[in-house]
Protein backbone atom coordinates (compact mmCIF):
# COMPACT_ATOMS: atom_id res chain seq x y z
CA UNK A 1 0.00 0.00 0.00
CA UNK A 2 1.44 3.38 -0.95
CA UNK A 3 1.88 6.23 1.52
CA UNK A 4 -0.58 8.37 -0.42
CA UNK A 5 -3.20 5.61 -0.31
CA UNK A 6 -2.67 5.08 3.42
CA UNK A 7 -3.23 8.76 4.12
CA UNK A 8 -6.31 8.75 1.89
CA UNK A 9 -7.76 5.87 3.89
CA UNK A 10 -7.28 7.82 7.12
CA UNK A 11 -9.09 10.85 5.77
CA UNK A 12 -11.90 8.72 4.35
CA UNK A 13 -12.42 7.02 7.72
CA UNK A 14 -13.10 10.37 9.32
CA UNK A 15 -15.18 11.71 6.48
CA UNK A 16 -17.51 8.74 6.80
CA UNK A 17 -18.37 9.64 10.41
CA UNK A 18 -22.11 10.36 10.86
CA UNK A 19 -21.90 13.89 12.21
CA UNK A 20 -19.56 16.85 11.72
CA UNK A 21 -18.94 19.88 13.85
CA UNK A 22 -16.75 22.64 12.42
CA UNK A 23 -14.77 24.23 15.22
CA UNK A 24 -12.77 27.40 15.65
CA UNK A 25 -9.11 27.58 14.78
CA UNK A 26 -6.06 26.42 16.71
CA UNK A 27 -2.53 27.54 15.84
CA UNK A 28 -0.03 26.08 13.38
CA UNK A 29 3.44 27.53 12.82
CA UNK A 30 7.18 27.04 13.23
CA UNK A 31 9.60 27.00 16.14
CA UNK A 32 13.21 28.24 16.00
CA UNK A 33 15.08 27.14 12.87
CA UNK A 34 18.62 25.77 12.92
CA UNK A 35 21.07 26.01 10.02
CA UNK A 36 24.26 24.02 9.49
CA UNK A 37 27.43 24.91 7.67
CA UNK A 38 26.50 22.14 5.22
CA UNK A 39 23.31 23.95 4.17
CA UNK A 40 21.03 21.66 6.15
CA UNK A 41 18.08 23.60 7.56
CA UNK A 42 15.93 22.09 10.31
CA UNK A 43 12.49 23.73 10.60
CA UNK A 44 10.37 22.46 13.54
CA UNK A 45 6.59 22.47 13.01
CA UNK A 46 4.84 23.61 16.17
CA UNK A 47 1.12 23.48 16.93
CA UNK A 48 -1.16 24.60 19.73
CA UNK A 49 -4.32 22.54 20.18
CA UNK A 50 -6.98 23.22 22.83
CA UNK A 51 -8.55 19.75 22.52
CA UNK A 52 -7.12 16.26 22.02
CA UNK A 53 -6.51 15.51 18.33
CA UNK A 54 -7.39 12.22 16.65
CA UNK A 55 -5.71 12.98 13.30
CA UNK A 56 -3.83 15.73 11.48
CA UNK A 57 -3.68 16.38 7.73
CA UNK A 58 -0.87 18.82 6.89
CA UNK A 59 -0.21 19.62 3.21
CA UNK A 60 2.52 22.24 2.71
CA UNK A 61 4.36 23.85 -0.17
CA UNK A 62 7.87 25.31 -0.02
CA UNK A 63 9.87 27.74 -2.11
CA UNK A 64 12.51 27.07 -4.76
CA UNK A 65 16.21 26.64 -4.12
CA UNK A 66 15.88 23.91 -1.49
CA UNK A 67 15.26 20.16 -1.33
CA UNK A 68 13.21 18.63 1.46
CA UNK A 69 15.40 15.70 2.52
CA UNK A 70 13.27 14.29 5.33
CA UNK A 71 10.54 14.86 7.89
CA UNK A 72 11.64 13.75 11.37
CA UNK A 73 9.10 12.86 14.08
CA UNK A 74 11.46 11.52 16.73
CA UNK A 75 11.31 13.28 20.07
CA UNK A 76 8.18 15.23 19.15
CA UNK A 77 4.68 15.22 20.62
CA UNK A 78 3.56 12.60 18.08
CA UNK A 79 6.50 10.23 18.55
CA UNK A 80 4.15 7.52 19.90
CA UNK A 81 1.68 7.70 16.97
CA UNK A 82 1.13 4.48 14.99
CA UNK A 83 1.03 6.24 11.64
CA UNK A 84 3.38 9.09 10.73
CA UNK A 85 3.42 9.70 6.97
CA UNK A 86 5.51 12.22 5.07
CA UNK A 87 4.88 12.12 1.33
CA UNK A 88 7.60 14.38 -0.11
CA UNK A 89 7.34 15.65 -3.69
CA UNK A 90 10.37 17.83 -4.41
CA UNK A 91 9.47 18.16 -8.09
CA UNK A 92 6.29 20.04 -7.18
CA UNK A 93 7.78 21.37 -3.90
CA UNK A 94 5.09 19.91 -1.65
CA UNK A 95 4.89 17.59 1.32
CA UNK A 96 1.81 15.88 2.76
CA UNK A 97 2.12 14.96 6.43
CA UNK A 98 -0.47 12.58 7.86
CA UNK A 99 -0.61 11.77 11.57
CA UNK A 100 -2.86 9.22 13.25
CA UNK A 101 -2.33 7.92 16.82
CA UNK A 102 -3.96 4.50 16.51
CA UNK A 103 -3.76 2.29 13.44
CA UNK A 104 -3.18 -1.03 15.26
CA UNK A 105 -5.24 -3.01 17.79
CA UNK A 106 -3.21 -1.49 20.65
CA UNK A 107 -5.17 1.40 22.18
CA UNK A 108 -3.33 4.71 22.09
CA UNK A 109 -4.59 8.11 23.25
CA UNK A 110 -5.31 11.08 21.03
CA UNK A 111 -2.77 13.90 21.04
CA UNK A 112 -3.44 15.71 24.31
CA UNK A 113 -4.23 19.41 24.31
CA UNK A 114 -1.07 21.46 24.53
CA UNK A 115 1.69 23.16 22.62
CA UNK A 116 4.90 21.94 21.03
CA UNK A 117 6.74 20.44 18.06
CA UNK A 118 5.08 17.66 16.06
CA UNK A 119 7.62 17.26 13.23
CA UNK A 120 10.86 18.68 11.86
CA UNK A 121 11.31 19.57 8.20
CA UNK A 122 14.90 18.97 7.10
CA UNK A 123 15.90 20.98 4.04
CA UNK A 124 19.07 21.07 1.98
CA UNK A 125 19.87 24.43 0.38
CA UNK A 126 20.72 23.99 -3.30
CA UNK A 127 20.96 27.67 -4.28
CA UNK A 128 23.55 29.75 -2.41
CA UNK A 129 21.55 32.92 -3.11
CA UNK A 130 18.61 31.66 -1.01
CA UNK A 131 18.26 33.69 2.20
CA UNK A 132 14.92 32.34 3.38
CA UNK A 133 12.47 29.51 2.84
CA UNK A 134 8.81 30.25 2.30
CA UNK A 135 6.52 27.52 3.65
CA UNK A 136 2.80 27.79 2.98
CA UNK A 137 -0.28 25.74 3.60
CA UNK A 138 -1.66 24.35 0.35
CA UNK A 139 -4.91 22.72 -0.73
CA UNK A 140 -4.43 19.67 -2.94
CA UNK A 141 -6.85 17.63 -5.03
CA UNK A 142 -6.99 14.01 -6.15
CA UNK A 143 -6.74 13.07 -3.35
CA UNK A 144 -8.02 16.06 -1.39
CA UNK A 145 -5.86 17.52 1.35
CA UNK A 146 -6.15 20.71 3.41
CA UNK A 147 -4.55 21.84 6.67
CA UNK A 148 -6.94 20.12 9.08
CA UNK A 149 -7.10 18.92 12.68
CA UNK A 150 -9.65 16.24 13.61
CA UNK A 151 -10.92 15.45 17.10
CA UNK A 152 -13.73 13.60 18.87
CA UNK A 153 -16.59 15.40 20.60
CA UNK A 154 -18.40 14.09 23.67
CA UNK A 155 -21.35 12.89 21.58
CA UNK A 156 -19.13 10.90 19.21
CA UNK A 157 -19.19 13.32 16.31
CA UNK A 158 -16.05 14.40 14.47
CA UNK A 159 -14.83 17.92 15.10
CA UNK A 160 -13.08 19.42 12.08
CA UNK A 161 -10.72 22.31 12.87
CA UNK A 162 -8.90 24.48 10.36
CA UNK A 163 -5.98 25.89 12.36
CA UNK A 164 -4.68 29.43 12.06
CA UNK A 165 -1.39 29.43 10.15
CA UNK A 166 1.48 31.67 11.19
CA UNK A 167 5.15 32.16 10.34
CA UNK A 168 5.31 31.30 6.65
CA UNK A 169 8.87 32.54 5.95
CA UNK A 170 11.96 31.10 7.64
CA UNK A 171 15.07 33.30 7.50
CA UNK A 172 18.43 31.58 7.10
CA UNK A 173 20.59 34.49 8.25
CA UNK A 174 20.54 38.21 9.02
CA UNK A 175 19.83 38.38 12.72
CA UNK A 176 18.14 35.03 13.27
CA UNK A 177 19.63 32.96 16.08
CA UNK A 178 20.27 29.71 14.27
CA UNK A 179 22.21 27.85 16.98
CA UNK A 180 20.53 24.89 18.69
CA UNK A 181 19.36 25.40 22.26
CA UNK A 182 20.17 21.84 23.36
CA UNK A 183 22.05 18.68 22.46
CA UNK A 184 20.16 16.26 20.25
CA UNK A 185 20.89 13.09 18.31
CA UNK A 186 18.38 12.60 15.49
CA UNK A 187 17.20 9.33 13.97
CA UNK A 188 19.24 8.43 10.91
CA UNK A 189 17.58 8.94 7.52
CA UNK A 190 16.72 6.87 5.61
CA UNK A 191 16.09 4.01 8.01
CA UNK A 192 16.18 1.16 7.08
CA UNK A 193 18.95 1.96 4.58
CA UNK A 194 21.04 0.34 1.85
CA UNK A 195 23.91 1.00 2.04
CA UNK A 196 24.17 4.70 3.01
CA UNK A 197 22.36 6.87 5.52
CA UNK A 198 22.76 10.26 7.21
CA UNK A 199 23.12 10.84 10.95
CA UNK A 200 22.36 14.33 12.29
CA UNK A 201 23.09 15.83 15.69
CA UNK A 202 22.83 19.25 17.32
CA UNK A 203 25.44 21.00 19.47
CA UNK A 204 24.47 24.20 21.34
CA UNK A 205 28.17 24.95 21.85
CA UNK A 206 31.51 23.70 20.56
CA UNK A 207 32.37 20.25 21.91
CA UNK A 208 34.79 17.39 21.44
CA UNK A 209 32.57 14.77 19.76
CA UNK A 210 32.86 11.04 19.28
CA UNK A 211 30.26 9.42 17.02
CA UNK A 212 30.68 5.67 16.55
CA UNK A 213 28.77 2.68 15.16
CA UNK A 214 28.39 -0.58 17.11
CA UNK A 215 27.05 -4.03 16.28
CA UNK A 216 24.44 -5.90 18.36
CA UNK A 217 27.25 -7.39 20.49
CA UNK A 218 28.32 -3.93 21.56
CA UNK A 219 31.52 -4.04 19.52
CA UNK A 220 32.64 -0.82 17.85
CA UNK A 221 32.74 -1.31 14.08
CA UNK A 222 33.41 2.23 12.90
CA UNK A 223 34.20 5.71 14.22
CA UNK A 224 32.50 8.43 12.17
CA UNK A 225 33.58 11.51 14.15
CA UNK A 226 36.32 11.96 16.72
CA UNK A 227 37.34 15.53 17.39
CA UNK A 228 36.31 19.11 18.11
CA UNK A 229 33.17 20.39 16.35
CA UNK A 230 31.54 23.81 16.26
CA UNK A 231 28.08 24.59 17.61
CA UNK A 232 25.29 23.89 15.13
CA UNK A 233 23.47 21.03 13.45
CA UNK A 234 25.82 18.54 11.83
CA UNK A 235 25.15 15.78 9.31
CA UNK A 236 27.47 12.77 8.97
CA UNK A 237 27.17 10.25 6.14
CA UNK A 238 27.53 6.57 7.02
CA UNK A 239 28.37 4.01 4.31
CA UNK A 240 27.69 0.44 5.39
CA UNK A 241 28.46 -1.20 2.04
CA UNK A 242 31.24 -3.31 3.59
CA UNK A 243 29.02 -4.53 6.44
CA UNK A 244 26.39 -7.25 6.72
CA UNK A 245 22.67 -6.58 6.89
CA UNK A 246 21.25 -6.26 10.37
CA UNK A 247 20.71 -3.94 13.31
CA UNK A 248 23.39 -1.52 14.38
CA UNK A 249 23.66 1.20 17.02
CA UNK A 250 25.20 4.64 16.74
CA UNK A 251 26.31 6.56 19.79
CA UNK A 252 27.37 10.15 20.36
CA UNK A 253 29.58 11.09 23.32
CA UNK A 254 30.58 14.59 24.37
CA UNK A 255 31.63 16.03 27.72
CA UNK A 256 28.04 17.18 28.29
CA UNK A 257 25.89 14.66 26.41
CA UNK A 258 25.61 11.01 25.41
CA UNK A 259 22.89 9.15 23.50
CA UNK A 260 22.48 5.94 21.52
CA UNK A 261 20.03 5.10 18.73
CA UNK A 262 19.50 2.03 16.58
CA UNK A 263 19.41 1.72 12.80
CA UNK A 264 18.77 -1.14 10.38
CA UNK A 265 20.64 -1.93 7.17
CA UNK A 266 18.80 -4.10 4.63
CA UNK A 267 20.74 -5.22 1.58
Amino acid sequence: MTKRLQLTIIVICFLLAPTFVFAGANNFGFAKTTVTADNLVVVPIEITNDVALAALDIPLSFSEGVTLKAVDFEGTRVDYFDLKIANIDNENRTVIIGLFPQFTPEAKPDLAAGEGVIAKLIFEVNDESVTDISIEEVTLNEPDHALTFLSHSDDGSIVVTYPEFSGSTVALSNGVDVLPESFELLQNYPNPFNPTTNISFSLPNAENVNLSVYNVLGQKVLTLVDGQMDAGVHVVAFDGSSMASGMYFYRIDTKSFSETKKMVMLK
